[in-house]
């Protein structure tokens, strides 16, 4: 795995129809309308956000490569593979991401892991006093009230709690490299963590590389967590990582307008945004909301037309779209598109 493989990937999922920046703006987690409604229309939420700080050079370098290679080809600024890039794209291993679940938020959880693990391990080696792993006050925090009169000192607790971690990254299906990695990131008493310099250089791949098996082994282990009854105090360490609500908070506020029977144009005046920044949020509540009442603002007849028209074709392209319904908005188009996903309608 590396960032050019997943660059790969989600440039077979936009098959020809975004521009290379597309991708960029997905893996950022951007929360742009364009990129909300992509990571619905082109089924590829489980990399949204899985690297919030990607910068230009990291991207551009992990494009080249795909260039290089003959992978990728632009076509009027849109980006597609080429015959070359889908044999290459047919044969990748699955990625394992939940990025639209947790988006960026599993680096807390493994703070909060990393420090309980690095106490419990002075504390039961006889050792009160030491520097913390983590200085984020918040994270030292929810641990310390974590921890507020569980029998630390106990090794059947520090048992215990090692005896939770061991079933949860058996059941996460982690590679024996990604157990590896996340296991040399912990540290205790008399064992420091490893960088990811020497992690890179030990296991003879580049860091970025590294930190992509690290953030997937999190999302593996986190889902892991979240279904077992067997890991009730790792559990505890989820707690507000996995996102609760979809929408961003913006669009929630929309929403509650909306659902208080206010039309869209009052909801502008309400809130004093643009009428498109409203017609985003809809767009936003209608791809994660499965009730959402688009027969409110299209009709069963136009939707069928317009998914007819979008498979015939081939594409997803509002643009195109537009061509051939020209009596429809493009913010009537982008509804339609919002709630459909290909095989369903």
């Amino acid at each position: 795995m590396d960032l050019s493989s997943i660059l790969l990937f989600i440039i077979s999922k936009m098959n020809g129809e975004r521009t290379i920046n597309a991708g960029l703006h997905l893996l950022r987690g951007k929360k742009s309308g364009q990129t909300l409604q992509d990571v619905e229309y082109f089924a590829v939420k489980p990399f949204f956000g899985i690297l919030p700080k990607l910068s230009d050079q990291e991207f551009d370098e992990a494009t080249d490569v795909l260039r290089k290679a003959n992978f990728i080809e632009e076509d009027k600024k849109l980006i597609r593979l080429t015959t070359t890039g889908e044999i290459a794209a047919g044969k990748l291993d699955a990625f394992h991401f939940s990025g639209w679940d947790y988006r960026g938020k599993e680096i807390l959880f493994f703070k909060r892991l990393a420090l309980t693990v690095q106490t419990l391990s002075h504390l039961h080696q006889g050792t009160s006093t030491f520097l913390p792993i983590e200085r984020d006050r918040e994270v030292q925090l929810f641990v310390k009230n974590m921890l507020h009169q569980q029998p630390i000192t106990s090794a059947e607790f520090a048992k215990a709690i090692g005896s939770e971690l061991i079933v949860a990254l058996e059941a996460s299906g982690m590679s024996d490299i990604q157990k590896y990695i996340f296991s040399c990131r912990l540290s205790g008493k008399d064992c420091t963590a490893k960088t990811w310099d020497q992690l890179a250089m030990e296991l003879n791949e580049p860091p970025p590389t590294i930190r992509l098996l690290f953030i997937e082994s999190l999302h593996r282990l986190l889902n892991s967590i979240d279904t077992s009854k067997r890991t009730p105090f790792l559990l505890q360490l989820t707690a507000d990582i996995k996102v609760q609500s979809y929408l961003t908070d913006s669009a929630n506020r929309t929403k509650k307008l909306y659902d208080q029977g206010h039309a869209l144009e009052r909801i502008a005046e309400i809130r004093q945004l643009k009428m498109s920044t409203i017609e985003d949020h809809m767009i936003e509540i209608a791809m994660n909301d499965s009730s959402f009442p688009i027969v409110n603002f299209v009709t069963e007849k136009q939707m069928k037309a317009v998914i007819a028209k979008a498979d015939s074709i081939g594409t997803k392209r509002l643009k195109v779209l537009k061509e051939a319904f020209s009596s429809l908005s493009y913010f009537k188009l982008r509804l339609i598109m919002a709630v459909y996903k290909d095989g369903e309608h």
